[in-house]
């Protein structure tokens, strides 16, 4: 008897991606066109169109489409792995229409992407015929229009786009700070020396906080100064306090730069609460290693949902686990500044390696230059909201430290999209200069 024809559960997964770039391409403003059967390798094709004023540009983009219903290779919440044949890779990589491969998984509306020969100029990458997909970095949502236009339209073409009508959001690196102890509090001492000041309270055998500065023989605190251990230190007769806004609002700038050093000693005992740890040498924070050097992630709300980042792991050998390399801690720089009557914290991302989580590695520039040659501006955009998200944190820390809060990055909305392609930088000007520029960032981080 014969059987009428089937259609397989792999078909229709198939058909279910391809129905994803269709609905992502149609957000970006572009054309979709779905290949013919006899296309080999290839599932459609995206034309790129003005979406302002519709005009068509004979720009093509091929697009390969990989789907499926289960787990990635090598999954991670940060990254997957995806093989290709050799045969797929040939095809690819003929011809001069730019192809991109996009890697989905319908049925929770995800989909990564890649240019096959952007991705596999290095003769090197083309022989392990493996792609390294970034989930932040490579998804494929409408927020790719501009760099897939870049792709298709070379750059002496002469097309012109007028400029997308639409509002943007642009995430600044300034955290804000929302809350400061009302009242320093201001009294008279015989010591000169802050050494001197911590072996009187060693000798004490009290534990006290950073939150003090002393200069011309006075202290100046968040601290009330008549009560201990430094009722023990004080000339009683001499306490006074004063609204913290007089510090915080002065123009004077010996008073801005003694307020600011007041700042970044409840940052360090902020950060202490937290589990960070200083890092005197670099003047950075950085994220405590692990019991056993286990990787440690933190959760965190980025643009779109709640994710996590590994903010400390070991790294080993591949050819032998037992070997270890290294530990990457995750770190940031962070400067206190006054805009417009508000004090604002700047945050840098950077990273902190050690040997064995304690330990610098002696190979520690080498590292990091590493790791900044292949960020680009959705990676350092995802450390800046985990950075400003743990920073925030109020329901399990605010109790516990009473002095110093943070609330949201500071944004900037504009009318006109900005292209990614303003926002990239050459791989040479990626690579920053360890001493001064460690991680600088823009003002301004596009959130596409």
């Amino acid at each position: 008897m014969n059987q009428g024809k089937r259609v397989t559960s792999q078909s229709l997964i198939g058909q279910s991606g391809i129905n994803l770039i269709e609905r992502i391409v149609q957000d970006m403003g572009y054309i979709w066109r779905p290949t013919p059967i006899y296309d080999v390798g290839i599932d459609g094709e995206i034309e790129i169109r003005d979406p302002t004023t519709g005009e068509m540009t004979n720009a093509i983009i091929k697009v390969q489409s990989k789907a499926t219903t289960k787990q990635f290779q090598f999954e991670t919440d940060n990254s997957f792995e995806y093989s290709c044949t050799q045969k797929d890779l040939d095809g690819w990589l003929r011809g001069n229409v730019p192809i991109i491969l996009v890697v989905c998984r319908p049925d929770t509306d995800e989909a990564y992407w890649v240019s096959i020969r952007d991705y596999f100029k290095d003769p090197a990458i083309q022989k392990a015929r493996k792609v390294l997909f970034d989930k932040q970095r490579d998804c494929f949502d409408a927020s790719c229009a501009a760099v897939l236009k870049t792709l298709a339209l070379p750059k002496d073409s002469g097309t012109y786009f007028a400029p997308l009508q639409k509002t943007e959001t642009l995430y600044t690196n300034l955290l804000k700070v929302t809350f400061l102890a009302p009242k320093i509090h201001v009294a008279g001492t015989n010591y000169r020396r802050d050494g001197s000041v911590w072996k009187e309270f060693n000798l004490m055998e009290v534990k006290v906080g950073r939150e003090w500065i002393l200069t011309d023989k006075k202290i100046f605190s968040f601290h009330k100064l008549d009560e201990p251990p430094f009722n023990a230190i004080c000339d009683l007769g001499t306490c006074e306090s004063f609204d913290t806004r007089e510090w915080a609002d002065s123009k004077d700038e010996d008073t801005k730069r003694q307020f600011v050093k007041l700042l970044n000693r409840c940052l360090r005992e902020k950060t202490k609460l937290l589990g960070l740890e200083f890092n005197e040498t670099h003047k950075h924070y950085h994220f405590r290693p692990t019991r056993e050097l286990r990787i440690r992630k933190v959760s965190y709300q980025s643009l779109k949902k709640k994710v996590s980042r590994e903010v400390f792991k070991q790294y080993v050998k591949k050819n032998d686990p037992t070997q270890k390399t290294y530990c990457r801690h995750s770190a940031f720089k962070g400067h206190f500044l006054r805009l417009s009557n508000e004090w604002y914290l700047e945050i840098f991302p950077t990273y902190h390696f050690t040997s064995d989580g304690y330990w610098k590695h002696k190979f520690r520039n080498e590292l990091l230059q590493g790791i900044k040659r292949v960020e680009r501006n959705p990676d350092v955009l995802g450390q800046l909201l985990m950075w400003a998200d743990y920073l925030s944190q109020s329901t399990l820390f605010s109790s516990e430290y009473p002095f110093l809060h943070f609330g949201q990055l500071a944004t900037v909305d504009i009318n006109t999209s900005l292209p990614d392609s303003v926002w990239s930088k050459s791989e040479e000007k990626d690579t920053l200069e360890e001493e001064d520029a460690e991680n600088q960032l823009e003002l301004l981080v596009n959130e596409n």
